[in-house]
């Protein structure tokens, strides 16, 4: 309802604005050859903000040569003609409010060659500005004639495999944002944007590894912006993507059919996006623990021996609604829902042996699981531009509501022991319905300053019931409810000043936390209460400098601070497994990370590009997990986890990148990266060094065919109490689009020689475990996509919902 009531009142205030600022000023003209006096056709032209050339309106020749750009506000602009193998024209353009409409006659002349066409010191390839890591598309002439996806391949420090998944320094968690806001795509759906948005339809591919106050996020930030509109298309596509396994049963480990659908015109650009999910993974997992007493000696050992059988099936459907009301207001919206069915099995070996006195309660142990999950979601987003200078205002709200029920059922087969083996059922159940607004709002100033301001607040509520019966009878201290409302109010400021090759940029942020609930074992005659406050400062300081021989300088520093979401972790409530509690810890305090970050990188033509980094994180009083003993009277010796600050940890690292680029379709890159972790804790001082090495080549072959090949390995890597064990792995695959791009298909093989393999060792000083978790990560993963319909740009085909929605893997 709230969702409902927002868009109404965005739409009604849209009309409102669309009336008082309508303006229907005309630039026309025709584009010809310089040389030979041909027209010119599919010239893209634009009009651009003078101060830091940011795309305001725009239109393509017709087979004429001709032009019209519509709907243009009073104001100053720069008028850019271009057209790959020619130089980019320019003008300068003043609309009045009772001058005559400007007639342009466009001259173009030609190039040389591609591989020697100018690119001006003023617009490099690439620049850093303030906490931004810019590649800008538009004055990369060899990747005129690819994709998005052949654009990013070029971004800083980003990755695109085969299948489309995008990653940032080697890590997946990264926000991707079109056009400076956030995508709402899900997986299947940003890829497909990726495939098939035309690389001359970006205007610049921004990358912010450490992001300022401005953004929420706590991971990276991708933003790619577009500089040109669509006229009156639509586009069909169909696909299918599946994972085969010829080592595993089932050999199809996965399948996911797919269905998109986009009408657009230069006001409105309407999509609709469904798929659906079936996947079938095995794992085998092991682990071995010995758990000591107060004195030291072992109490108890246990080594685990699972298969794990996971069946799993879903699906999901999303709409967006896109309507540029005039040149300066955009008004957006969408909705979707996805239900997903869970089912899986386990099946046990357990060696349990207790010390003192000796007990042997070696058992077999049969687990099957059955869920059912769905979700629903909308939003709308507004933003109006007052002038051709930059100063704007958007306002967003969203809202979402998850939920989840299932059974859980347990049999246990004594070996050792003459009991009654135990029969254990579980029902549990979970809703949480969350909701967000905010508002930001940009003003330049005079001697190119920029200061930007937002609001932020979100509302979140959590339900929680479990259930549970053994041998027929309910067992209170495993059976519980939780129930938790959250509101999270933000605020933040930054301010930009640019002088010449120079940025800074300084922001602030405040973030507050209130939460109250309540938690109950059943039986409970009084629920424990809750009601919590956190807040805490987000500064953030951002120096870049770039050079006239394409060299840049950056120098970033951000603090954050985190605090648990789970309101069970701050209190003394218990949830029991079969030989452990969890618990939580009044105490509790939020961490602090300040983050420091330098980087230098140095573009050469012809070759690609160097870089180095360096970075620092200190952390103070970092959450983790600390262990402990106890000799329960009901579970006898085991060990209890619950929440705790660390008093110190730090990591300290240095990077190098190496990416060589001799063409817009060939990237061989290297990176490296070596740090120290290190904490202090109860008298312990713990370092250790780790190292991970990276070589990834792609290569776009005949304008179709894409080769891709990815190496990774990670050392042992050390964090609290714990050491993740070596990882590696090797991926290659190809990709090639046909029929004029109707048609594309990917074939790839993950984990080729099967490497992969997951494991730690938790280090505490009472609690020692090895463990790792196999799985069939060697298969082959083979897509198809088909296009029907026409996109003269595809910047609008924005297939999928929202980042909320589960990722369909």
């Amino acid at each position: 309802m709230l969702i409902k009531i927002g868009a109404c009142a965005l739409i009604g205030f849209c009309a409102f604005q669309n009336a008082a600022w309508a303006q229907n000023k005309v630039v026309s003209g025709i584009v010809k050859d310089a040389e030979t006096g041909e027209a010119m056709p599919f010239v893209n032209v634009a009009l651009m903000r003078p101060a830091d050339t940011v795309f305001m309106r725009g239109a393509t020749t017709d087979m004429e040569g001709r032009f019209n750009i519509t709907a243009v506000d009073t104001g100053s602009y720069l008028l850019q003609a271009s057209f790959v193998g020619y130089h980019p024209w320019y003008a300068h353009v003043s609309m009045t409010a009772d001058g005559e409409l400007p007639q342009y006659a466009v001259a173009m002349r030609r190039g040389t060659t591609l591989q020697t066409v100018e690119v001006s010191a003023e617009k490099p390839i690439y620049l850093m500005d303030g906490e931004k890591n810019m590649y800008n598309t538009k004055e990369d002439p060899s990747i005129q004639t690819g994709t998005a996806s052949d654009a990013l391949q070029n971004a800083p420090g980003v990755e695109v495999d085969a299948e489309g998944n995008i990653t940032l320094r080697g890590v997946s968690s990264v926000d991707i944002w079109i056009n400076d806001r956030p995508s709402h795509m899900n997986e299947e759906a940003l890829k497909q944007y990726i495939k098939t948005l035309p690389a001359n339809a970006i205007e610049r591919i921004e990358v912010i590894t450490n992001p300022s106050a401005r953004y929420s996020t706590k991971g990276g930030v991708i933003n790619i912006v577009t500089n040109q509109r669509v006229t009156r298309n639509e586009l069909l596509c169909v696909g299918l993507n599946s994972n085969i396994s010829p080592e595993s049963r089932p050999m199809v480990n996965n399948l996911t059919p797919w269905v998109s659908y986009v009408w657009a015109n230069e006001k409105i650009d309407f999509n609709v996006y469904m798929s659906g999910s079936y996947s079938h993974h095995n794992a085998k997992a092991i682990n071995e623990s010995t758990l000591k007493d107060s004195t030291g000696a072992v109490s108890r050992y246990q080594k685990y021996t699972t298969d794990n059988n996971m069946p799993y099936y879903g699906g999901y459907a999303g709409m967006n609604f896109n309507w540029n009301i005039d040149s300066m207001t955009q008004l957006s919206a969408w909705v979707g829902g996805y239900p997903i069915r869970d089912l899986n099995s386990h099946y046990s070996v357990l060696t349990d042996y207790v010390y003192n006195p000796f007990v042997d309660s070696s058992h077999y142990a049969t687990t099957k699981n059955r869920g059912f999950t769905s979700g629903v979601y909308g939003g709308a987003w507004y933003e109006h531009r007052y002038d051709t200078t930059g100063r704007k205002l958007s306002v967003n709200l969203s809202g979402n509501y998850w939920s989840n029920s299932g059974t859980s059922d347990l049999t246990r087969e004594y070996t050792a022991l003459p009991i009654d083996n135990l029969e254990r059922h579980i029902l549990g159940a979970y809703y949480s319905p969350s909701m967000s607004m905010g508002a930001d709002y940009t003003l330049p100033l005079k001697n190119a300053w920029e200061l930007e301001a937002g609001v932020e607040v979100g509302y979140s509520h959590n339900s929680n019931d479990d259930r549970c019966e053994e041998n027929g009878s309910l067992v209170n201290l495993r059976s519980y409810h939780a129930m938790g409302t959250g509101w999270s109010p933000a605020a933040y400021v930054t301010a930009q000043k640019r002088w010449g090759g120079f940025t800074a940029k300084v922001g602030l942020r405040g973030e507050g936390t209130y939460e109250y609930g309540e938690l109950s074992h059943y039986g409970d005659e009084k629920p424990l209460k809750l009601d919590t406050f956190f807040f805490g400062m987000v500064p953030s300081l951002h120096l870049s400098y770039q050079t006239k021989d394409f060299a840049s300088y950056s120098l970033s520093y951000t603090c954050r601070f985190s605090q648990s979401e789970d309101m069970m972790d701050y209190t003394l409530f218990r949830l029991y497994d079969d030989y452990t509690y969890r618990t939580g810890n009044p105490d509790l305090q939020k961490s602090y990370t300040h983050n420091i970050e330098a980087a230098w990188n140095k573009y050469f033509m012809g070759f690609g590009m160097v870089s180095l980094n360096g970075y620092f994180r200190a952390n103070e009083n970092e959450q983790g997990t600390s262990y402990a003993f106890v000799n329960d009277p009901v579970f006898g010796p085991i060990y209890y986890t619950y929440p705790d600050n660390i008093s110190t940890s730090h990591t300290e690292g240095i990077g190098a990148n190496l990416s060589y680029r001799p063409t817009g379709f060939l990237n061989v890159r290297f990176n490296a990266t070596l740090a120290n972790y290190g904490y202090k804790y109860q008298g312990l001082d713990t370092n250790a060094l780790s190292y991970s090495l990276r070589l990834n080549v792609w290569a776009k072959v005949w304008g179709w065919l894409e080769i891709y090949a990815n190496g990774r390995y990670s050392s042992p890597t050390l964090s609290l109490y714990s050491v993740s064990n070596a990882r590696s792995s090797v991926d290659m695959g190809v990709s090639g689009d046909f029929f004029n791009r109707q048609l594309s298909v990917h074939v790839s093989v993950n984990d080729i020689f099967g490497w992969a393999e997951f494991g730690s060792n938790t280090i505490a000083p009472q609690y020692q475990s090895t463990g790792s978790h196999k799985y069939n990560s060697r298969f082959i993963s083979v897509g198809l996509t088909w296009r029907m319909g026409k996109m003269e740009l595809e910047s609008k085909a924005r297939q999928g919902g929202t980042d909320s929605a589960p990722q369909m893997k």
